[in-house]
């Protein structure tokens, strides 16, 4: 299976995935994309960063970009 990486960037700043997760295809890394964009924007990690402007970048192996999803951080409701 082939391994994609999810960059975490603010166009700044880039923080690498190091690991990656092997995944049956593109269709997976999106959804896995979308999963943790959602997580960071709902506090859900440990970390306690400010992600408004951030989004997850999606690569392969050779370090192309795929796609990206956006962190979408709500504010108070």
């Amino acid at each position: 299976m082939p391994r994609y990486y999810f960059h975490l960037t603010d166009g700044d700043e880039t923080l690498d995935d190091p690991e990656g997760l092997e995944l049956a295809g593109e269709a997976a890394a999106l959804d896995e994309a979308s999963r943790l964009a959602r997580e960071l924007a709902q506090g859900k990690l440990k970390d306690e960063r400010d992600w408004s402007g951030w989004m997850v970048a999606i690569t392969d192996e050779s370090g192309r970009q795929l796609d990206s999803v956006p962190i979408e951080v709500l504010g108070d409701e």
